[in-house]
C-alpha cells in the first residue's frame, strides 16, 4: 500500500523540475527446484543507539566499502523458483451478486500442520465482516481519513463447516474482534497431519470507494473469505486490522477458482484465467494461481482494457471508462489525458518489472494485473494484481503548463512502481506486515529508489534522478543530527517497531514510508549499489515463499557486509532496535 506521498513527491517534482531548469539540459517459471530452507541466528547488536548529543556527523556520500564473498552472488536476473513442497491448496467456487453486493460460494481447503505444535483449534481471519460500520473497519483511526464512510458491510455468514478427517461439522465462534474466527477440532491435528476443511460463506461488499467495496460500479473484492491464520511462535496471529496499511500475514498457497459473475462484467484477478464460459445471463471466469499468498478480484461492466506482454510477463491493465468523463480532465491543460495515462502506467509496469527482475529476481509468476479505481490510498497490492486510485492518474501540474511538452504523472510511475515493487515484498518474501511493517513497506519504498536508478542509467535521465535523491537525502539524512532528533521525538524510532506502536497514523507513514526508506538507501549508498542489490537478492532467495523477519534480514546482511563496517553499524544503531532481532 503507499499512504501519504502524493504531496511529497509533488514536492519532490516541483523541485526537480526548478534545479533542472536552472542547471540546464548538460546538468516464469515451473515448480522444479526446492527454495532453500532460512536457518533462523541470533544476530548481535554492533553498537548502542546513539543518542541525540552524540551528533552524527554529516558527511557527503561516503565511499563503499568492499563486502566479503562468503558464497556465491546470485547473478542479476537471477529466477526465483518455486519451492516443490506440498503447499496449502484453496478450491473455490464463487458467484458474486452486484445487486445484493455480496460474493460467496463453497470454499475446500486442504492444508498441513507444519509446525511442531498440535492444533487443538484453528484460526480464520475474516476481514470482510469488519466493515460491519466504520469504527471497526478501521476508519476512525486518522483523523485525516473523511469520517462519513458508511460501509453498509454485514458480518460474514460461515455454514456448513466440516473436517474431512472424521466429517464433523465445527462450530463457529468468533472474537470481540469479529474478525477473529475460531474452530474447535474434534480431532487434534497433529504435527504434519493433513486435513481438509470446507465451508460455505457469503460476505457483504461494503460501499467505500477503497480496496475493498464499491464505487461507481467498479468492485474491488479483496480480503473477502475466511483465510487460515498464520501460526508462529507465538501461536495463531490475530493482531487487529488496519486499515491505514497492511496486516495481512497468510501461508503461500496453490489456487483453484471458479467465478461467476453477471453478463458484461470484465474480471482482473490474482493467478491466470483459463477459461471463460456463458451461461444465459451469467459468465464463470476459471483461474489458476499457483504459489500465491491469497486470491483477489476486480470486477466491473465498465472496465476498459489494454494489455501488454514484457519478458514473458502479461501485464493486463483495466480502467473505468467513467474516468473519461471526470470532471478533472476537462479542466487540464492538457485535455482529455486518459492515452498518456494508460502508457504512462504501462511504461511504469514495464521498466518495474526489468528493474526488479534485475535487482531481486525475476517475476515468476505469468501475469500481472493493473487495476484503477477509486481507492483511499494511492495504490494497493496483492498476489499478481495491484491497485492504483483513479486519482493518481491524474497529471500533476507543478509549473506553467505552456512550459511543458506533455502532462507529468511522476505520482502515477512511483506508485505504480510501489506496489510492482510489493510483488517481491511482501508476495514473494512474506513477513507479519502489523508486526514488522518495516519488512514489507519500507523495502517496498527502496524498491521506488531501485526503479529510479534503473531509469537513469537506461532512459537517459540521469539528472532527474540525481536531483531526486539529491533532495531526498537533504530532507532526511539519518547521519544528520537534526534529522535524527526530529524523528526520536515523534517516536518513529526503531524503524522495527510495530505499527501498533506508532503514535499517530502520520508517524507510521513518515517513519515507514519514507526515513526508513531513507535509511535503506543509505545502506545501498554505504555498501555499493551492486553490493546491495545482491544482498537483497540473495535475502529473497532464501526466503522465497516463506515468512521473513527482520532477524532473517540482518542475518544476510551481515554474512555478506560483514559486522566491521563502522558506517553501516552506526546508521543500524541509530534507526534500529537489535535487542527485538532474536
Amino acid at each position: 500500500m503507499r499512504r501519504g506521498k502524493r504531496l511529497l513527491n509533488m514536492l519532490l517534482l516541483c523541485a526537480m523540475l526548478t534545479s533542472l531548469c536552472a542547471c540546464g539540459k548538460d546538468e516464469k517459471n515451473t515448480k522444479n527446484k526446492a527454495t532453500e530452507t532460512p536457518v533462523t541466528t541470533t544476530v548481535t547488536p554492533t553498537d548502542k543507539p546513539v543518542t541525540p548529543t552524540d551528533e552524527p556527523t554529516v558527511t557527503d556520500t561516503p565511499t563503499p566499502s568492499p563486502v566479503p564473498t562468503v558464497s556465491p552472488w546470485p547473478e542479476e536476473g537471477c529466477d526465483i523458483l518455486f519451492p516443490t513442497r506440498d503447499l496449502y491448496h484453496y478450491d473455490m467456487n464463487l458467484q458474486m451478486d452486484p445487486e445484493k453486493r455480496t460474493v460467496g460460494g463453497q470454499v475446500v481447503f486442504s492444508f498441513y500442520n507444519d509446525t511442531e505444535s498440535t492444533w487443538d483449534e484453528l484460526c480464520l481471519r475474516d476481514y470482510s465482516s469488519l466493515f460491519v460500520d466504520a469504527e471497526t473497519a478501521g476508519y476512525n483511526r486518522d483523523e485525516t481519513r473523511p469520517n462519513d464512510y458508511k460501509p453498509n458491510g454485514a458480518i460474514t455468514e460461515i455454514t456448513n463447516v466440516k473436517d474431512s478427517r472424521d466429517d464433523s461439522v465445527l462450530t463457529v465462534n468468533r472474537d470481540k474482534d469479529v474478525s477473529v474466527v475460531w474452530l474447535k477440532l474434534k480431532t487434534p491435528l497433529a504435527p504434519g497431519e493433513k486435513m481438509t476443511l470446507s465451508y460455505d460463506f457469503s460476505a457483504k461488499i461494503p460501499t467505500v470507494p477503497d480496496r475493498y467495496g464499491v464505487y461507481k460500479d467498479v468492485y474491488n473484492v479483496t480480503n473477502f473469505y475466511p483465510i487460515l491464520a498464520e501460526y508462529d511462535e507465538n501461536g495463531w496471529s490475530h493482531e487487529g486490522f488496519i486499515q491505514c496499511g497492511e496486516c495481512f500475514y497468510s501461508e503461500v498457497s496453490d489456487y483453484d477458482v471458479r467465478l461467476t459473475v453477471p453478463e458484461g462484467f470484465l474480471v482482473a484477478s490474482t493467478g491466470t484465467e483459463t477459461k471463460k464460459e456463458s451461461n444465459g445471463d451469467v459468465v464463470t471466469y476459471t483461474f489458476t494461481a499457483p504459489c500465491v499468498r491469497d486470491f483477489v478480484f476486480s470486477a466491473s461492466n465498465q472496465f476498459v482494457y489494454k494489455e501488454a506482454d514484457y519478458d514473458g510477463v502479461h501485464v493486463n491493465l483495466f480502467y473505468p471508462k467513467l474516468i473519461e468523463a471526470d470532471e478533472y480532465w476537462k479542466d487540464s491543460p492538457f485535455g482529455n489525458a486518459t492515452d498518456a495515462a494508460v502508457e504512462t502506467t504501462l511504461k511504469a509496469a514495464e521498466d518495474s518489472l526489468a528493474a526488479f527482475g534485475e535487482a531481486f529476481g525475476r517475476y515468476p509468476y505469468e501475469e500481472l494485473d493493473i487495476i484503477v479505481s477509486r481507492i483511499d490510498a494511492g495504490g494497493m497490492e496483492y498476489p499478481n494484481l495491484i491497485i492504483i486510485t483513479d486519482q493518481e492518474w491524474y497529471p500533476v501540474i507543478t509549473v506553467d503548463p505552456s512550459s511543458m511538452e506533455k502532462p507529468s504523472f511522476f505520482t502515477l510511475e512511483t506508485c505504480v512502481a510501489h506496489e510492482i515493487g510489493h510483488q517481491w515484498f511482501m508476495g514473494i518474501v512474506g513477513s507479519n506486515s502489523g508486526m514488522e511493517p518495516w519488512l514489507d513497506e519500507s523495502i517496498t519504498s527502496y524498491t521506488e529508489v531501485v526503479f529510479e536508478e534503473y531509469r537513469s542509467r537506461n532512459a537517459a535521465s540521469e539528472n532527474t534522478f540525481s536531483s531526486f535523491m539529491r533532495l531526498s537525502r537533504e530532507f532526511r539524512d539519518m547521519r544528520d543530527v537534526t534529522q535524527l532528533q526530529h524523528i526520536m521525538q515523534r517516536g518513529m524510532i526503531p524503524f522495527n517497531q510495530s505499527y501498533y506502536e506508532f503514535n499517530t497514523d502520520n508517524d507510521y507513514i513518515s517513519a515507514i514510508y519514507q526515513e526508513c526508506q531513507r535509511a535503506l538507501y543509505q545502506m545501498e549508498e554505504i555498501l555499493g549499489r551492486k553490493e546491495f542489490h545482491s544482498i537483497i537478492r540473495e535475502y529473497v532467495r532464501r526466503n522465497a515463499f516463506t515468512n521473513s523477519t527482520s532477524a532473517k534480514f540482518f542475518e544476510v546482511l551481515y554474512e555478506y557486509a560483514g559486522k566491521d563496517n563502522e558506517d553501516l553499524n552506526k546508521l543500524i544503531a541509530n534507526l534500529f532496535d537489535m535487542e527485538r532481532v532474536k
